[in-house]
């Protein structure tokens, strides 16, 4: 019987509890008396958990863990775990901190308030475990130019998943990623990105960026080495205007590439070199030019990844007619003009008249008035040579009209007598002849 009736008191013990559970859920439901907020913290860090009344009657406010056991009872804390400590205590707020959070507290804390019915309110506290370093790898250290490359990163241990970006300088670049759930709960994100490179790519950045609430940014990133042909540009150092005979040529070849090209030769298109021109490296240089020496000058470079060349198209001018201009020249203003940078390195123009020496080098087009001169003298001796032929066919052709009626005036004494001379011809009608001389 004894036996009875402790079976009865445990069940009704039992009932009574799922009873006070379903009224503390429907009060806490109905009523707005109680509340508290959910918690975010970073592993290691205090975490701060309130439980507020708003109208307090007296009753008891007491803090609970995911357990059940009661954490702070009033300003008592049953629970013997020195983490916990009692920030605060009134009527109308109980806060707790709880220091060095770990992955085990995490969970949903209760506040409950000793009212009729009892009052509950829920904090979940979630645990943020911060990414490991991110590892980066490339697929090669050294790229050629054109080509595409892999490139991953990979971080671990976070909590919740981390997320992986990708930048190529500014420009963001789209990955494609995979989030590993590992046995503790934590998880392991990789990514991975192609990128095609051009020679514009060397030395710039792509980073690995990882984004995760518990951190401001993660980044890792690798310096791209691009590796392409040469690039090749031809300057004139002198003349800077047009080329005349028996003046002297000065041109440089300037390159650039990577890796840089060890070898740059000259060479004349369809044609040999002048015997007499000098080569140095990069440079070349004739003296005394003539017209014979016009034609296409081309510096050719070359390194591992390929060749290129560029081109100078040579005329020869007549050399200068006009008497130099005095010696004695108005004051001039002399300006100071900054020397180019040049630690840049010069890239091949696009502008044929900057290779073309019948433009000049580096100045505007300008018109030979020697051949002006000429031109206006040949047009003037066409014009006399024609007034001459005109004028000497005019007097040819210049004469004295005579009629049948004058026939005879040269023999009369008077002007009676040719009348009468002329007249004595009129028998002969089918004779009348004019002439014209």
């Amino acid at each position: 019987m004894a036996y009875g009736y402790i079976s009865s008191a445990l069940m009704w013990s039992a009932f009574a509890a799922v009873l006070l559970t379903g009224a503390a859920q429907f009060a806490s439901a109905e009523s707005q008396n109680l509340e508290t907020d959910d918690v975010w913290v970073v592993e290691g860090e205090t975490a701060t958990i309130s439980c507020r009344v708003k109208n307090n009657d007296d009753s008891v406010i007491q803090l609970l863990n995911p357990n059940r056991q009661t954490i702070y009872f009033r300003d008592v804390r049953p629970l013997k775990d020195s983490r916990f400590q009692l920030v605060n205590f009134s009527e109308n707020e109980l806060r707790v901190s709880l220091t060095n959070v770990s992955l085990s507290d995490e969970g949903r804390y209760v506040c409950q308030l000793y009212t009729d019915p009892p009052q509950e309110a829920y904090a979940d506290l979630t645990v943020l475990v911060p990414p490991g370093n991110p590892i980066m790898e490339a697929e090669e250290d050294v790229v050629t130019e054109g080509n595409e490359t892999e490139m991953s990163c990979t971080t671990s241990s976070s909590k919740p998943p981390a997320k992986i970006r990708w930048l190529k300088g500014a420009q963001e670049l789209q990955g494609v990623s995979r989030v590993e759930d590992n046995y503790d709960s934590m998880y392991t994100v990789s990514s991975r990105v192609r990128v095609t490179v051009t020679k514009e790519d060397d030395g710039v950045a792509v980073r690995c960026v990882v984004e995760h609430p518990a951190i401001k940014d993660f980044t890792a990133q690798k310096i791209l080495e691009v590796q392409y042909k040469p690039e090749v540009k031809i300057s004139v150092e002198y003349p800077k205007g047009l080329t005349r005979e028996g003046e002297n040529l000065e041109l440089t070849c300037r390159t650039r590439g990577k890796p840089q090209p060890q070898e740059v030769s000259w060479m004349k298109v369809d044609d040999d070199v002048p015997p007499h021109a000098v080569i140095t490296g990069s440079e070349l240089y004739i003296e005394n030019l003539n017209k014979s020496f016009n034609g296409t000058y081309r510096c050719v470079a070359a390194n591992s990844i390929g060749e290129a060349y560029d081109d100078y198209i040579l005329y020869v001018y007549d050399a200068p007619t006009t008497p130099p201009p005095p010696s004695t020249a108005p004051p001039t203003t002399i300006t100071t003009t900054p020397l180019p940078d040049t630690t840049q390195e010069s890239v091949p123009s696009s502008d044929p008249a900057l290779h073309d020496s019948r433009a000049g080098e580096g100045v505007q087009r300008s018109v030979d008035h020697a051949v002006i001169g000429g031109v206006v003298a040949v047009v003037m001796f066409a014009i006399l040579c024609a007034l001459i032929v005109l004028g000497r066919y005019f007097a040819r052709h210049k004469g004295t009209y005579f009629t049948h009626e004058a026939k005879g005036a040269d023999d009369a004494a008077d002007a009676d007598t040719a009348i009468i001379n002329a007249e004595g011809g009129v028998t002969h009608s089918d004779d009348k002849k004019e002439y014209y001389i």
